[in-house]
């Protein structure tokens, strides 16, 4: 039952009211209550700069529209505030892991078809990872867009999957991490170079995570760390593209507004300390030749006061 588990769906009650007349005052005051109701949970627009059109709704979603009539396509993308340096001790690689595991279902759809619902929609999609967000994209025709929000919108507020799944996939993100970092000196050398750079900062971890900590993880940690992080206020919606702005405002009003907010947990602040000298790493690996690898820390940029977080 979806109503009663602690995923953030929606769960609407259908009452069945007898009727009963309606003095002209309550009337009035029927009419004042439903109208503050709307105006409540009408998206409220923050910006518009350069084309670009920002709303927020009141579930703390953001949405960001750009029309452009070009080309009669659209490019959709959702990105949420969460990324390897948010993961805790002893679970690196689990924002990756979770971008993998929105692929494997939701209550409504069985594993793999989401892929294959936007495949046959014409329109191809991917998701990619970073320390600090993940992201998840399609670019379709732009006829298919109301669709495409519905099954975005589904898999992020009802992701779920079955335990086999989790086992499956932990095993594809292990073979990657060996492919693309255990046998390649050089990723080895950056993925060591950043741990040896940070002492306290989160941005010290591998994306795709330490290998013992991918043979650790549970179904459940990741199941934990999609519903602390995959928040309404935690995430951003872009739509590029051949769109009616009022109309594709809608659309995410009705299918992303109806999503519950759900609280974020606090974002502790783990200052790095200050660095004292010149810190040096030595990595032996087979290799055809030597490389050499240098990083500097610089100030962290914290964006523009007055245009769109794109």
């Amino acid at each position: 039952d979806v109503c009663s588990s602690d995923l953030p769906v929606r769960c609407d009650k259908l009452e069945i009211l007898q009727p009963k007349v309606v003095l002209p005052m309550q009337k009035l005051l029927a009419v004042f209550l439903l109208a503050a109701t709307v105006a409540f949970s009408q998206p409220k627009q923050k910006a518009s700069i350069a084309g670009i059109t920002e709303y927020e709704f009141p579930n703390g979603l953001r949405v960001l529209l750009y029309p452009d009539a070009s080309s009669p396509k659209i490019t959709v993308n959702i990105t949420y505030l969460v990324g390897s340096r948010h993961e805790g001790y002893g679970e690196s690689g689990m924002a990756h892991l979770l971008e993998h595991m929105l692929f494997k279902g939701s209550v409504n759809l069985k594993p793999g078809e989401f892929s294959r619902k936007i495949a046959a929609l014409g329109g191809r999609e991917n998701a990619f990872t970073n320390k600090d967000y993940t992201g998840y994209y399609q670019q379709i025709p732009a006829a298919r867009l109301q669709e495409v929000m519905r099954l975005e919108a589904d898999r992020f507020a009802n992701n779920h999957w079955p335990d086999e799944e989790f086992w499956r996939e932990i095993e594809v993100v292990k073979e990657e991490r060996r492919m693309r970092t255990d046998d390649a000196p050089r990723m080895r050398l950056y993925e060591q170079l950043s741990a040896v750079q940070f002492v306290a900062s989160p941005y010290r971890r591998p994306i795709i995570g330490w290998m013992s900590d991918l043979e650790a993880m549970k179904p459940q940690d990741a199941r934990d760390f999609y519903r602390r992080w995959y928040r309404p206020a935690n995430a951003a919606v872009v739509i590029v593209g051949d769109v009616d702005v009022d109309k594709v405002l809608a659309w995410a009003q009705d299918i992303y507004g109806a999503i519950q907010p759900g609280e974020l947990p606090a974002r502790k602040p783990r200052a790095e300390p200050e660095q004292n000298g010149t810190r040096r790493l030595q990595l032996k690996a087979p290799a055809d030749q030597a490389y050499l690898a240098m990083s500097w820390k610089v100030p962290g940029f914290k964006g523009f006061d007055d245009t769109p977080a794109l």
